[in-house]
């Protein structure tokens, strides 16, 4: 199931870079318009804004799985083995009760919305609104495969619950486990 899942995500990014070139490029054209012709398309505003909402609830799906949303792990850095443990499954079932009170809501929301439509593209905004479940239920899968990860192998919590604060924090451990590892050969 985890190849299967990696696979499914690593499409989620490829899909990311094509929306978001996407985007850019129709910016970059109603700029260019705009600036030199004293025209704009409409349109195209309203695509890039509708872009940019999927970029940002699909991007979710993708920091979900990397482990990359914002989170405090200081405490559970502290607990022993198990309660980092059972911290986890609760963590897991707490985000898997918001996605399905995402997705209930949602589908609400989606079932008002069938007859609206967006101003300028005609786009039917139930469809707009649709991205919020994709997202609910892929979070949910991968809070899913998440718990049973951690209940086929236990060793894996500490990976599961460490979270990396930025780029610049790694280089810098990087970096010190380098010098470690100078030291000790020097010391050798």
């Amino acid at each position: 199931m985890s190849n299967f899942l990696d696979k499914l995500f690593k499409n989620v990014d490829y899909l990311l870079g094509i929306m978001m070139a996407l985007m850019v490029g129709l910016v970059f054209l109603n700029v260019i318009l705009r600036a030199g012709f004293n025209s704009g398309l409409v349109w195209s505003e309203e695509l890039a804004r509708y872009l940019f909402v999927f970029i940002t609830f699909i991007g979710a799906i993708g920091a979900m799985r990397s482990n990359s949303h914002l989170g405090m792990d200081i405490v559970i850095r502290r607990l022993p083995h198990k309660g980092k443990i059972v911290a986890y499954y609760l963590n897991q079932s707490l985000i898997l009760v918001v996605m399905g009170m995402l997705v209930q809501g949602t589908s609400k929301m989606v079932v008002q919305s069938v007859e609206a439509r967006a101003a300028a593209t005609g786009i039917p905004l139930s469809i707009l609104y649709s991205i919020m479940i994709v997202t609910a239920v892929c979070i949910g899968i991968n809070c899913i495969a998440n718990i049973i990860k951690v209940i086929k192998d236990p060793s894996k919590i500490d990976e599961l619950v460490t979270l990396h604060e930025s780029e610049d924090d790694d280089i810098v451990e990087q970096v010190n486990s380098d010098k470690t590892n100078s030291t000790d050969k020097l010391g050798n």
